[in-house]
């Protein structure tokens, strides 16, 4: 079976491999000497049982060294993803890259009236069916959030709203505690068709963010273990903020946020050994000006690079971001910065590039912005694709039939090599400018933006069976008759 084949990055490399040592051996001092507050009896115990310094009071653990890298060990370093369509698995390995959107931002830009507003759960199923039909799109999540569905029911009806409309892998935001999270996992058990089905072929994977600095909340471990009792695949990666929840340095917020991830897999290992376990962290920057939060910084790019050496040295899958901007809508800087973080992500090597097409720093969602970054990733798929060089390739037989003063453009060779050697931009135009003012003048936020109507319009997802569809529903109501009860 054919996979999707994901992007070789890797390529860009800022630090050497005596200062990648050193934030480790930073990382291994900060998890032994200082420790995570872990407000969770139970993991704790287990923590304490594994030789771990538990302070029961404090709710914190500090983890000896042979703990965390014995957790590394065990770790995977290839995990599969699964889509509900088998062409659409993907092996994350090495330092091939896959790429998706996120989900969670709070607002949305309408693609009718153009105006921000609130995200809706039909937004999501709208963003799930175009991420669908993009074919540089890897993995989907919503993008916005659903402000129209009960806050006790979010963290179902997303996911579910999210794969009843596309057939790739689908990442699910973590909202809730253990319960939650096993509801979560019965409802992908029927999608996939069991759970032995699930674990050969999850077709899902939990992304959870803890606090920084270093707190793990007992809703985010609950959701942590169970899922690592179910054997799939989990992102867990803090949001560490240069200069607010981190320190202020490059280097010190990398190595506070890989501790709070690396001490999210030692409990992983612990629970189950084994479970794919996706390593790494957002690592944010406090803008001093504005003291809002940035994701187009440069710093943020920078320690992206360093997180995927990091991540290199351990030999763990991780997590990486790219085509966002802190712009507010779709201008000149939100393709600027979405095109060089894409382009520093591809450069980097982190395994799962999440936050396409966010906007406004993270509280806002652009599809427009997120179909552009579709064509972007598909024009780094061909650099980083790089030249064939041989016979055939290097075309001296064909210069020498052309002649001099000759044309190539009727030639064999030309027919022959030119869908494999060029790539044909759908988005960006390359007209002149009578042709571009024949057809309509139009820019390339208009023209992505006809694109996502034209998806929605025409594009077609194979819908979950109807039994599949009655036995989740069944679960949701379960939930919601529970959550209702117990606020009662």
């Amino acid at each position: 079976m054919k996979l999707r084949p994901g992007l070789k990055g890797g390529q860009l490399r800022i630090l050497s491999k005596d200062q990648v040592y050193d934030i480790h051996l930073a990382i291994l001092r900060v998890l032994k000497e200082h420790g995570v507050e872990i407000q969770h009896q139970a993991t704790l115990k287990i923590l304490d049982e594994a030789g771990a310094d538990v302070d029961f009071k404090r709710q914190v653990a500090k983890f000896p060294e042979h703990l965390v890298e014995e957790s590394i060990r065990k770790a995977p370093k290839i995990v599969r993803c699964c889509g509900r369509n088998p062409k659409e698995d993907f092996i994350v390995e090495g330092r091939k890259m896959y790429f998706g959107p996120c989900a969670g931002a709070t607002h949305i830009i309408d693609l009718e009236t153009k105006e921000r507003r609130f995200g809706r759960l039909s937004d999501m199923a709208d963003v799930a069916k175009i991420s669908d039909a993009l074919p540089n799109i890897d993995f989907v999540m919503g993008l916005t959030s659903a402000s129209d569905v009960p806050s006790i029911m979010v963290g179902l009806r997303e996911p579910y709203t999210v794969m009843s409309n596309t057939c790739k892998h689908v990442q699910a935001f973590c909202y809730g505690d253990g319960e939650l999270t096993k509801a979560m996992i019965k409802m992908a058990e029927f999608v996939a068709g069991g759970s032995d089905e699930l674990k050969k072929r999850p077709v899902i994977s939990l992304y959870n963010e803890p606090s920084s600095p270093l707190i793990f909340g007992s809703e985010y471990v609950e959701a942590l273990v169970e899922w690592s009792k179910a054997g799939l695949p989990l992102i867990w990666a803090p949001c560490p903020i240069s200069g607010a929840t981190a320190p202020i340095t490059l280097a010190g917020s990398i190595v506070q946020g890989i501790a709070e991830s690396l001490a999210g897999n030692v409990i992983c290992q612990l629970v189950n050994p084994g479970v794919p376990f996706i390593f790494g962290s957002v690592p944010l920057v406090l803008d001093m000006k504005s003291a809002l939060v940035s994701y187009g910084t440069v710093e943020t790019m920078i320690k992206e690079v360093i997180l995927a050496q990091v991540a290199e040295y351990y030999q763990l899958p991780s997590w990486g971001t790219g085509g966002c901007s802190d712009s507010k809508v779709l201008d000149e800087q939100a393709a600027a910065e979405a095109a060089m973080n894409l382009t520093i992500a591809a450069l980097s090597g982190n395994n799962l590039v999440h936050d396409v097409g966010f906007i406004e720093s993270a509280k806002g969602g652009s599809i427009e912005l997120l179909v552009i970054c579709d064509e972007i990733i598909g024009m780094l798929r061909r650099i980083m694709k790089g030249v064939s060089v041989d016979d055939e390739t290097l075309a001296t037989d064909a210069i020498m039939e052309v002649g001099h003063g000759g044309s190539f453009l009727g030639l064999k060779h030309t027919l022959k090599y030119f869908s494999s050697e060029h790539l044909v931009s759908e988005l960006m135009d390359r007209s002149g400018w009578v042709g571009w003012k024949r057809e309509g003048e139009k820019t390339l936020a208009q023209r992505a933006r006809e694109k996502a109507r034209r998806i929605l319009e025409e594009h077609e997802i194979e819908p979950l069976p109807k039994d599949v569809k009655e036995e989740i529903e069944k679960i949701m109501r379960e939930v919601e008759k529970a959550a209702v009860k117990k606020a009662a």
